[in-house]
This record gives structure tokens, sequence and C-alpha cells, in this order.
């Protein structure tokens, strides 16, 4: 199980409004430096559980290199590791259910961002989410993933483990961003939900701040439901899509970082900065980062 060593209570902090504009949810540009304002998750599969490592190695405020601003957040995953990431609880979708969001955020990744050891190189995400009760559902067998490489067994869909999510990775060569969004199908024989997967390539591009911003309505419509991703301005991502299962009201956490899945998988190191969410009402202009 989990153990997401994070500050909850100081976290929602960030979540209240920070900006004048009503529409915009959330803002962390990180130039405050302060570690109680932001939603962290990492779990106890890590070098160490010692605040100084978590707050200077696996998680660290730096001047450079910095998107905007005075600071960005560093994500360095040792191979004793398992996940550096900011992430979004599920509280903050749960109080506005089929909202619809504008996200922006920046990434950096270094040339020397990955240094396998063994398993996959490609295991890298860089961006998460899932839906309300996501683990409930695939441990009670209630959801089946068909895009999980587990999943297939005597040619028949099998209960898995791991989290059901849409996610970002990125190639080992660092010049491809793949975005692999889950999406809801209908119902089996057997009355289980089941989701399929498709994979979106945006190209990437390594020592260079590389803008993001989506624009995501969590519904289990496919004719409501959608994501929508730009990088750099240029639109990628575009896909009307039920990304909820029928039940389900809200999007569970929203992350950003790194995450190699269990320890022994190398080391990665990125670069996040310029964190904006806002609500329907906001738009590409107010969330994506920015020159100042």
């Amino acid at each position: 199980m989990d153990i997401f060593k994070s500050l909850f209570l100081s976290s929602i902090l960030v979540l209240l409004p920070q900006s004048l504009s009503a529409d915009i949810l959330l803002t962390n540009t990180f130039d405050e430096g302060r570690y109680d304002l932001i939603y962290r998750q990492y779990q106890n599969k890590q070098c160490s559980q010692d605040s100084d490592y978590l707050n200077n190695s696996l998680f660290k405020f730096v001047s450079s290199p910095v998107r905007s601003g005075r600071l960005a957040m560093q994500h360095h995953i040792k191979n004793c590791d398992e996940r550096s990431e900011i992430g979004i609880p599920h509280s903050f979708f749960q109080e506005q259910e089929e909202e619809e969001y504008w996200i922006g955020w920046s990434y950096f990744i270094p040339k020397d961002f990955i240094k396998p050891v063994i398993g996959e190189p490609d295991y890298t995400l860089i961006q998460q989410m899932a839906y309300g009760a996501s683990w409930i559902d695939q441990r009670e067998g209630v959801t089946l993933f068909e895009c999980n490489r587990k999943v297939i067994g005597d040619g028949k869909l099998q209960r898995t483990s791991g989290a059901p999510t849409s996610w970002m990775s990125i190639s080992p060569r660092g010049d491809t961003f793949n975005y692999n969004i889950t999406f809801y199908k209908g119902m089996d024989p057997e009355g289980r939900y089941i989701f399929g997967c498709k994979r979106l390539s945006i190209p990437a591009r390594l020592n260079e701040w590389e803008d993001f911003v989506m624009n995501i309505k969590p519904s289990s419509d496919s004719e409501q439901g959608f994501v929508k991703i730009w990088k750099n301005g240029k639109l990628y991502v575009n896909e009307r899509v039920a990304l909820l299962r029928p039940g389900i009201k809200f999007m569970d956490t929203w992350k950003i970082g790194a995450y190699v899945g269990d320890p022994g998988h190398g080391e990665r190191l990125l670069y996040t900065d310029e964190l904006r969410v806002g609500n329907a009402n906001s738009s590409f202009e107010a969330v994506s980062p920015r020159d100042y």
C-alpha cells in the first residue's frame, strides 16, 4: 500500500485561489520555496525517509534551470527510489465533480535525465491522472484495462495491479513524449467496466523548457468528455472520449514529476515549474507558462 508522506492539511493552502482571477483555482510557481504549500507523493520505497533527503534530493527547490520567477522544482530519483511527484489530491476534484479544467505546466528534461540500470528504460511517467476509487475498482475486478499488458491471460481479461490512469512518458532517447489516454469502452458480459487505451506521440526536446497546456473534461459520456494537450502552443492531442466509467463523477489525483514503478530501474532527473489550474471559464492564456 502506498504511504504518501504529505502534509495534507498544509497543502490545502495551495488549492485556494491565489490569483486575482476567480477562474484560477491553483497556482504554484514554487517561488515561495515552501514544502508545506505542495502536495507531494512518494512511497516508503525510497533511499531514505529522512526529511533532509526528501527535501534536498528527492524534491529540491532550485534556482537553475527555472522557467520563470525565482525557483523551480527538481525531481531526482536515485536507483533506490520509486517516485517524486507533485500532485493535486482527489479532494480538490471531488468538490468540483464533472468540471472542465485548464491545466498548465512546464518540464525541463536534461540531457542526462536517464541512467538505466535494469528494467524498462522508458518506464518514466512524468504526468499521470486517475479517476476516483481507481484502486478499489481494480482490486475488486470491477474495472479492467486492455492497455495494461498484465490484463490478458488465456485470452481473457484478468484482474490487474497498478493504478488505472491516463499518463505521459518520455522515450529513452528523450525525443518523444508518449501520451496514453485510457478511456471507457463499455461493459463485458460479466458486467465489468472495460477500458481501452490510445497512444499519441508529441515531439520532445532535451535541455529546454517545454510548456504544456491541457484542457480536460472528465466524464463517463463520450459525447461530453474530452482531453486536449498543447505543447509550446501547438495542439497535439484532441480526443473526445469518456475518461470516467459510469457512476464516477470526478477525477482522482493529477500529478507531474518522475515515477519508475519500483526501485532498481535506474536514475531519473527532471524539473517542473509554472503549475496552474483553471476552471471551465479559464483559458489557454490564463494557465499557460509565461515570461514576466
